[in-house]
C-alpha cells in the first residue's frame, strides 16, 4: 500500500459507504430487520456492525499514529462488537439513524486516513488478536476498514435479495 493507494481507497470507502446508505434508503423498513436466516444477519446487523467496527478500526488507527507500537486490535468475541449486533439493539435503531451514523463515518474514516504517512504504512505493532500481531498498519486500513466496508456491502446486497 502506498499513500496514492490510500488516497483512492479513502474515495472508496465514500463510495461504498454512499451505497449501504442508498440501500437503506430506498428498501422498506420492515425488509431492513429480517433475517434471511436463523444463522444470518439483517440488513439493520450488518449496518449497525460496520458501524461499530469502522468507529473501533479508526480509533485503533488514530492512537496507533500517536503512540507506534502500542498493542491493538480485538477478537471475535469484543464485548461492542457483539452488542452492536444484538438483535434487541438493532431493533432500537431508526432507519434514520442507522443513516446518519454511517454517513458519520465518511468524514470519520477521511481524517484519520489523511494523517497516515508513508512511513506509517510498514510500521508494526503487537496486536490482542494473535492473527493480526504483529502486522503492518497497512493491513489493519486495507482489511480491517476499508475491504470490511467493501466485503459489508455485498452481504447487504445478498441479504436484502434473499429476504425480498
Amino acid at each position: 500500500m502506498t499513500l496514492t493507494k490510500l488516497k483512492e481507497d479513502t474515495a472508496k470507502v465514500e463510495s461504498v459507504i454512499n451505497q449501504m446508505v442508498q440501500i437503506i434508503e430506498t428498501t422498506d423498513e420492515s425488509l431492513l430487520y429480517k433475517k434471511p436466516s436463523a444463522e444470518e444477519w439483517s440488513v439493520m446487523q450488518i449496518a449497525s456492525h460496520v458501524i461499530e467496527a469502522v468507529e473501533f478500526w479508526v480509533a485503533d488507527l488514530n492512537a496507533l499514529l500517536i503512540v507506534p507500537g502500542a498493542k491493538w486490535g480485538r477478537n471475535h468475541e469484543h464485548v461492542r462488537r457483539l452488542a452492536a449486533v444484538e438483535e434487541n439493539y438493532v431493533t432500537s435503531i431508526s432507519k434514520e439513524q442507522a443513516i446518519v451514523q454511517l454517513q458519520a463515518l465518511i468524514p470519520l474514516t477521511e481524517q484519520a486516513l489523511q494523517k497516515v504517512q508513508e512511513e506509517d504504512l510498514v510500521k508494526t505493532a503487537p496486536s490482542y488478536n494473535p492473527n493480526f500481531d504483529g502486522k503492518p498498519l497497512s493491513f489493519l486500513i486495507n482489511h480491517l476498514i476499508i475491504l470490511h466496508i467493501e466485503g459489508h456491502l455485498g452481504q447487504m446486497e445478498r441479504h436484502l435479495a434473499k429476504v425480498q
